[in-house]
């Protein structure tokens, strides 16, 4: 099977963590960051490539990435960069995620404008390439809710460069401390996903649950974790709640035993919405057609297969059905139609 002939959709990528390997090592080396030079020490140095204890430690990891966003002209050559990166995957749709406040922490001279501005900049030199792109604004949920209200303000004064809302990292605050943020964003026409289910707890499943119900998700950052929770399953089939599946990073975080041991075909096979991404392909020194492989080696996944996932996802993106559906081979239905 030719992965890279296959037309994708994808829908959970973190901008920050989509990087050229050659332009983290450039860029770290003017910064005078002991970034190593050669690919090996570099993927043992700075990626995630082997399962780590749990989803906090892998977070760590990010900590070198962050400091290479460093100025407007850093960012717009990254964000260029990863819709080539797309472009190269045959990815026809895409949506980047990003986080104000992680880039803009510990550098003052950049706003949470300033690094928007430059990551716009960035897209627009992609605006001849063959494919749609959308942006997500994330809020961490590390943050205490006065700074989540700061930075869904902000994506809200930006609502016409963003085409969604997430809610990502730690579950620290419940998420009715958040409803009425969601609400405000979803009244300028913002989308929601956030980030719930991803990890083996005994509260994944109500994670998800409250990510619907509270705060009106409409698609659900992981959620694998709600396999054995048939109610939830019930109510993701019956709210046609896609699942933003990312095989790789479950394993490498140590939310599955192995990739073989995923829950992906489960939950296909018990009608639960589900696309197929790689949330951070930089970082593991991945790209979505090595999710593709895997699924194809490990879970027996036909064109057939990712042809459904795609026109799910295609279904699912959040950006105006008239843009996305230009750059899609098929028509674009709604979720029980495809």
């Amino acid at each position: 099977m030719n992965y890279k002939e296959i037309p994708k959709v994808e829908l959970h990528c973190h901008l920050e963590a989509c990087f050229r390997e050659d332009t983290v090592m450039e860029v770290g080396r003017t910064l005078g960051l002991d970034v190593p030079q050669d690919s090996a020490r570099f993927h043992s140095d700075w990626l995630l490539s082997q399962p780590l204890e749990n989803l906090q430690i892998a977070l760590k990891r990010f900590v070198d990435i962050q400091k290479i966003w460093c100025s407007e002209e850093v960012i717009e050559r990254m964000a260029i960069e990863a819709c080539e990166y797309a472009v190269e995957q045959n990815i026809r749709i895409m949506e980047f995620r990003y986080a104000p406040d992680f880039i803009a922490s510990g550098k003052p001279h950049l706003t949470f404008q300033k690094i928007h501005d430059a990551i716009l900049r960035g897209l627009a030199r992609a605006s001849d390439l063959d494919i749609a792109i959308g942006l997500i604004g994330i809020v961490q949920k590390t943050l205490s809710l006065a700074d989540a209200e700061r930075t869904v303000d902000f994506i809200i004064q930006n609502s016409g460069t963003f085409v969604g809302l997430d809610f990502a990292d730690k579950h620290t605050h419940e998420f009715a401390s958040y409803a009425s943020m969601v609400q405000k964003a979803r009244e300028t026409g913002l989308h929601v996903t956030i980030h719930a289910g991803e990890e083996p707890l005994p509260s994944a499943s109500n994670e998800v649950r409250g990510a619907i119900e509270i705060l009106g998700a409409e698609r659900i950052g992981h959620g694998i974790h709600i396999i054995n929770d048939e109610a939830v399953m019930a109510l993701v089939r019956e709210r046609k709640v896609a699942l933003e599946v990312c095989p790789t990073s479950n394993w490498l975080t140590s939310s599955v035993p192995s990739v073989s041991e995923h829950p992906i075909r489960r939950l296909i096979d018990s009608g639960v919405p589900v696309t197929i991404n790689s949330d951070d392909p930089g970082l593991f020194g991945i790209d979505l057609c090595h999710e593709y492989e895997i699924l194809h080696r490990e879970h027996g996944f036909s064109t057939e297969d990712f042809n459904r996932c795609n026109d799910i996802a295609a279904a699912q993106s959040f950006i105006p059905s008239s843009v996305k559906q230009a750059f899609w081979p098929r028509k674009i239905g709604a979720v029980d139609s495809v």
